[in-house]
């Protein structure tokens, strides 16, 4: 289908066009397609001026056609394995159930919609074993899961014009009464207690562990959704089935543990604390052949290795460990002490990557989306741990390896649906023009593919990072200012935007 030049929603309001055009008005061209209130200077306007970019205006109120259309994830990776496989789960036994148990024929074919389309786009790669397209057969006798594949089908479909907003937020607030309801009817105090689920209803309540982790599936789609409540929730169930100890068997619930952990150490680091996880996780403990080679694989599922997850699990309470000790003035040398030995052990470990972007078809996108998220380490390392400054050759010269390699992940690989964490943990640390404009247009260039509208949030605090930082850089550098203070105020200011923000994408 044609890409639709403009578009984001929120739960209040839309602005959706079905057909690709855009009428230009007044304001230039720059910051009506980015939402920016012009001040409309001629010959360029303030944004465009303080941005660096072209700053051009409309002759006249006209509307507008692309040539080509824009090529959007509205399509399953491989057509050919996604029929073989969508045939064969609709023509199970299961399946057949499915035509009773849906009271409206509208949630079935979001259930089918789901499976021949939406499950095949949740990993980094896509197979036959995908358990997130697994999971669409015992939803059919679990209300909470069944709503909750429901409600992630109707906010895809609503991102591509296929489904309206109040149907959305119908289905969504079907989804969270259910969960609710769900929650409410676990014995808290025999739960807490006892740190175990009873037996005969730890199906019912991984079924609730696995709606409840999915939800970020739901939240990343959403302009306004937040994950944070989620995660918490997660962890208490997390906790009460037992899963921080022990290695599911199911491959579903395996799948619901691995998403958990990687959604729970990103979303740390995103907001600068710690983990909920305990760190005696049993996901947290590197073991590469447990994880990573047996199906379903962690790797191939988020696109980042499991030992290396873990080296980011370390380097999140190791950042947390250096910013409580600036607060409370504690000498920092067995934190540094811990800092080289797991920057020691992190090359070691990644030993084979050189940061040199590949030749064509040299690599798979699966390896350059690893070497990614394996420089965005050392990068988190260099930022919160060392406390190098942005503009040190270090951390430059990190941001440009994963901007090469990021460059290399074509929009619409499979893979780059697991970029966005690298992607915008490195891009606010871009200073020149010429890197923030190549930011700039990456990020349009996947938001206009896969329509997950919270990217655009991440982008928008990440403007909002280089305007003020760069602001309190030039106050700073003539102020006399000794520079630990002036890096202070800084790194304080984004610790702060950080931890107040409510996007998250994964």
């Amino acid at each position: 289908m044609p890409r639709d030049d403009k578009f984001s929603r929120s739960r209040t309001g839309m602005v959706a066009h079905s057909k690709a055009k855009c009428r230009y008005g007044k304001g230039c061209l720059q910051c009506r397609k980015k939402h920016n209130k012009c001040d409309e200077q001629q010959p360029i306007c303030s944004f465009c001026t303080a941005r660096d970019l072209d700053c051009q205006y409309s002759s006249g109120v006209k509307w507008v056609r692309p040539k080509e259309p824009m090529p959007t994830r509205h399509k399953p990776r491989c057509k050919d394995t996604r029929r073989a496989i969508e045939q064969n789960i609709l023509g199970r036994p299961s399946a057949l159930f499915a035509q009773t148990c849906f009271e409206f024929a509208e949630d079935k074919s979001a259930w089918e919609y789901y499976i021949g389309l939406v499950s095949s786009n949740v990993p980094a790669v896509d197979g036959p074993d995908n358990p997130y397209r697994q999971v669409s057969i015992p939803a059919l006798s679990s209300p909470i899961l069944l709503e909750t594949i429901v409600c992630i089908s109707t906010e895809h479909m609503l991102n591509f014009g296929l489904a309206s907003i109040d149907l959305a937020a119908k289905r969504q607030q079907r989804m969270l009464r259910t969960l609710g309801q769900n929650l409410l009817s676990i014995d808290t105090k025999a739960a807490c207690d006892a740190g175990t689920i009873v037996p005969s209803n730890k199906h019912e309540r991984e079924a609730l562990l696995t709606a409840v982790v999915l939800q970020g599936i739901v939240v990343a789609q959403s302009a306004d959704g937040v994950l944070e409540p989620h995660v918490k929730c997660a962890s208490w169930l997390m906790q009460a089935i037992g899963y921080f100890d022990e290695i599911p068997q199911n491959p579903i619930a395996r799948m619901t543990v691995q998403r958990f952990g990687m959604v729970d150490v990103m979303l740390a680091i995103s907001r600068q604390r710690r983990p909920y996880a305990p760190q005696n996780f049993i996901l947290n403990q590197p073991d590469q052949h447990r994880w990573d080679t047996t199906e379903p694989s962690f790797h191939k599922m988020t696109g980042c290795p499991q030992p290396l997850m873990c080296f980011l699990v370390r380097i999140a309470h190791l950042a947390c460990d250096v910013s409580d000790g600036l607060e409370t003035n504690i000498h920092e040398g067995a934190i540094l002490n811990e800092a080289f030995q797991l920057d020691t052990e992190l090359r070691a470990w990644g030993s084979g990557y050189n940061g040199i972007p590949p030749a064509q078809c040299e690599r798979t996108p699966l390896d350059i989306l690893t070497e990614c998220f394996y420089w965005t380490a050392h990068l988190l390392l260099a930022r919160r741990v060392f406390r190098d400054q942005t503009c040190s050759p270090r951390v430059q010269h990190l941001v440009h390896m994963c901007f090469g390699l990021m460059n290399h992940l074509s929009t619409g690989c499979g893979p780059d649906s697991s970029l966005p964490q690298p992607f915008y943990i490195a891009a606010r640390e871009a200073i020149s023009p010429e890197d923030r404009m190549w930011v700039r247009q990456k990020h349009e260039s996947m938001t206009a593919y896969y329509r997950e509208q919270q990217r655009n949030l991440a982008m928008e605090l990440i403007e909002q990072i280089w305007e003020t930082t760069d602001t309190l850089r030039e106050l700073g550098s003539g102020s006399g200012w000794p520079t630990g203070i002036k890096l202070s105020i800084v790194d304080s200011y984004v610790q702060a935007l950080d931890r107040g923000a409510c996007f998250f994408i994964f």
